[in-house]
């Protein structure tokens, strides 16, 4: 039988769980006792009501105390606010009619015990495929928790991205975290989206990145704050859509949407790019006359170097390379001993 829990109305504060012992939340740091953290009022933006459907899986099981209706549940009521319902869903979205949803919803911290299986990964993909076709990747599973949701822009950001994923025929948002987590149970999912998380982890640990690229989820957004986080990879046709002040990526982007693959169309016309020389012993260029931010990764997907010149491959072993630029599609770089 599937079970589906409809989240409708919140009028009750949760009930809490009980650790015997202090545990090290490996999401944040945190030394953690038990119960909920006591939430931050999250206010949504004055909208007109609107009815999308969410879907949370909880399939691959919870982290401590981390369910939807506990450590989010702040987030779940500005949803519901704004007129969205929400069902959790325990038995795996390959079990249910996805195509019932606007939005689906995976979190490490509720996918913390085992892996998404390849039959899961191909019903999402489906999903994503009959025209649900945009997909975001977090590197931080806490900046839309109840503790920090009312960090920085963190509320408004939440609300522009569920937003952003409901009314463009409906999206996945992917929430991983830091290299200490099992990053290892959603990388099925974010690598057929050309994406992955947890490749690396970020300092400081308390993150506010301000570097935003030109998408609507940024919309009014100053900055957003993480936790504890790790930086994410992201591959053509996927993007980075947010970094730190040190180049490490924080938030990835998939959006094959038709106004938006228009857009790439016409940002990436007469831009085919060219290394020389290849392959290269020490360094190598690049063609970028628009003076794009050159991402190299290797031949995993991870990321491994960005470039704000030509020039790059100094600090890189020798190896096999993927170097692309926003819009373009990647090219292959060897560099040899």
């Amino acid at each position: 039988m599937i079970i589906c829990m409809l989240l409708c109305i919140f009028s009750t504060t949760p009930g809490t769980t009980t650790l015997g012992l202090p545990v090290i939340d490996q999401a944040t740091g945190d030394v953690w006792i038990g119960g909920s953290n006591s939430a931050i009022p999250a206010s949504a933006p004055v909208v007109t009501a609107r009815q999308h459907h969410v879907v949370w899986d909880t399939t691959h099981g919870v982290y401590l105390s981390y369910y939807p209706n506990t450590r989010y549940s702040s987030l779940l009521t500005m949803l519901s606010d704004s007129g969205y319902t929400i069902d959790i869903c325990g038995t795996g979205l390959n079990t249910i009619d996805l195509d019932q949803y606007d939005v689906i919803v995976l979190c490490l911290a509720t996918s913390w015990y085992s892996p998404y299986s390849q039959v899961e990964v191909d019903s999402l993909y489906a999903f994503y495929s009959r025209s649900h076709q945009r997909v975001i990747l977090t590197g931080d599973m806490n900046f839309c928790e109840n503790t920090y949701i009312g960090f920085a822009d963190n509320t408004a950001f939440s609300y522009n991205v569920f937003d952003w994923l409901a009314t463009s025929g409906g999206g996945i948002l992917i929430m991983g975290d830091n290299p200490g987590c099992p990053n290892a149970n959603i990388n099925p999912v974010n690598d057929t989206f050309a994406m992955l998380s947890g490749v690396a982890g970020i300092n400081p640990a308390d993150l506010y990145f301000t570097n935003f690229g030109p998408y609507t989820i940024f919309n009014g957004i100053s900055q957003v704050y993480y936790r504890a986080a790790g930086a994410i990879s992201a591959a053509a046709p996927a993007a980075m859509a947010a970094w730190t002040s040190a180049n490490e990526p924080t938030i990835g982007l998939l959006d094959q949407s038709t106004d938006v693959e228009e857009t790439i169309s016409k940002r990436a016309h007469g831009r085919n790019l060219r290394i020389t020389p290849n392959p290269f012993y020490n360094t190598a260029k690049v063609s970028n006359p628009a003076g794009d931010r050159v991402y190299i990764y290797d031949g995993s997907g991870r990321l491994r170097e960005i470039s704000n010149g030509s020039s790059f491959g100094a600090g890189l072993n020798p190896g096999i390379y993927f170097i692309r630029v926003d819009g373009s599609a990647p090219v292959k770089a060897v560099k040899l001993k």
